[in-house]
Parts: C-alpha cells; sequence; structure tokens
C-alpha cells in the first residue's frame, strides 16, 4: 500500500470541486493550497473552461502553477506559455458549424481556441449566463476569420434545449465521429479533437515536472474528470459527483459545499 505523504502534486477540476455552489473558494481550502505550494507541491486548476477562465479561479486562489484548460486540449506553464495543445482541424471546424448553422439553428455556439471566444449572438441569454459563470465575455466573429491563423480550434461549446441536444448528439456520433463530444449537463455539449482527455493532461504534465502519475491527486465530479482521477495515485469523486461519476471513481470524498476537498488533502498531507 501506498504511503499517503508520497503524494507530490495535485490536479483539481474548478466548477462543483474546488468552487462551492456559490461560486467560492473556502478561505480554508485556499490556506491549504498556498501552505502546499510553499512546501514544493503544485495545484493544478483542470478544467473544460478556457485558459482565462481557469486563469479567473487562479487568481482568487493566488497559487502559482501551470493550467490545464479545454479538458486537456491546451496545457500552459505558470506564464502562459504553450506546453501542449490538441485542436479540431480548422476545415473539420468550419463542416460541423455549416451544419449546425443548417440543421441546429436554435442551438446556441460557442467557439474557443486559445485565448480566443467567440459567440454569433452576445445577447442571446445563454451566452450572457456563461459569460457571467465564468467571468470575462465572449466577442462576436467568424470562425474562419478568427482561428484562420491557429489553423483550428482547441473546442465547441454548444448550449440548448435538452431534447434539441440529444438529438444533436446522435447526429455528431453518427456524421462527426472523429471528433469527441460530451455532454457536461443536458443543455449543454462540449466538442473536442479525439484522444481530448484530462488524464492526458495528468501525464503530459507530470512528465514534464519528473512527476509518476502514482504520486498525483486528483478531484472532480464529472464525467470528464473520471480518467484523470483513475490516472491519479489517489484520485477520488466529489460527494456531490453524479451517482454514475461516483460509482466509477477509485473512492468518494466530501461535497464541495462540505470541504470535501480540503478534508481530503489534510488526510493526504498531513503526516
Amino acid at each position: 500500500m501506498k504511503k499517503e505523504k508520497t503524494c507530490k502534486i495535485v490536479f483539481s477540476d474548478i466548477d462543483g470541486t474546488l468552487l462551492t455552489s456559490d461560486g467560492q473558494i473556502t478561505e480554508g481550502t485556499k490556506e491549504m493550497i498556498l501552505n502546499l505550494e510553499n512546501k514544493g507541491i503544485p495545484f493544478i486548476l483542470t478544467s473544460a473552461r478556457s485558459p482565462e477562465g481557469v486563469r479567473v479561479i487562479k487568481r482568487m486562489l493566488g497559487n502559482h502553477a501551470p493550467i490545464i484548460a479545454f479538458c486537456g486540449g491546451l496545457i500552459l506553464d505558470d506564464d502562459g506559455n504553450e506546453i501542449y495543445s490538441k485542436m479540431i482541424p480548422l476545415k473539420r471546424a468550419l463542416e460541423l458549424k455549416a451544419m449546425l448553422d443548417k440543421d441546429f439553428p436554435a442551438v446556441a455556439c460557442n467557439t474557443f481556441g486559445g485565448e480566443k471566444w467567440i459567440v454569433d449572438d452576445r445577447d442571446d441569454w445563454r451566452e450572457q449566463r456563461e459569460e457571467k459563470i465564468v467571468g470575462f465575455p465572449a466577442e462576436i466573429g467568424s470562425i474562419k476569420d478568427t482561428f484562420e491563423t491557429e489553423g483550428g480550434i482547441h473546442k465547441f461549446l454548444l448550449m440548448g434545449d435538452p431534447d434539441v441536444m440529444t438529438k444533436l448528439a446522435a447526429v455528431l456520433a453518427r456524421d462527426f465521429s472523429d471528433l469527441q463530444s460530451a455532454a457536461s449537463n443536458p443543455e449543454y455539449l462540449e466538442i473536442t479533437a479525439a484522444g481530448v482527455e484530462k488524464s492526458e493532461g495528468l501525464k503530459t504534465l507530470c512528465g514534464k515536472l519528473g512527476i509518476s502519475p502514482e504520486e498525483a491527486a486528483a478531484f472532480g465530479d464529472g464525467e470528464s474528470d473520471l480518467s484523470m482521477m483513475r490516472a491519479a495515485g489517489f484520485g477520488a469523486a466529489m460527494g456531490n459527483a453524479p451517482e454514475n461519476v461516483r460509482g466509477r471513481a477509485p473512492m468518494v470524498i466530501g461535497k464541495n459545499d462540505e470541504e470535501g476537498l480540503l478534508k481530503r488533502l489534510k488526510e493526504i498531507f498531513t503526516d
């Protein structure tokens, strides 16, 4: 049995894990994370959010560490330099957007690439809700004009009524099986390049830092967090995670509103 004190790095999802239901980080959790950093143990924010969406939380936390954005599609060091990137090719992104415009015009489409986030209509209430959640605004733009230089995008975030999203998911599975689609909730679909996983982000960053995944802790509350939890030596799902996530996680800890993350960190790092 591995000793808990051998943990050398922590990976954490943001929403539903690090943050409480009202979008806050408790003072005890913040203090613990900064104490770990002072001991040389990085705390890596790992999210489906864009880089700036992650940095909003990083500024709240006040730590200094790399970040994993777009569910592992982009890894940046503490200075914002790119460590790893995997994108949907621009041609394929344009094909998907054309299908959405033709067959699913009621679906709100968010397109992300690096630091850029574009939408078709900022007056759409769903877009406004997303801007409020992440704490910064999108811009109006076209995929071709915005991302031509980059040659691709990191993620589509599609938002619509649950019944519409179920139909859309079936179309994506049939006609865009080369891409990866995941429902973060009944109203949201997130599309990335095939092979983009939080677990790959964990392994890539551990390799760069010379740390074994067995020496990593990983916490989350969603489907996209499962691969990361399973790849880490100290993986756990939050108590507020859906039952189908809790049932497949290595272990289950307390809820985000009950400082579940803090309590588990104390268990791991207290001699």
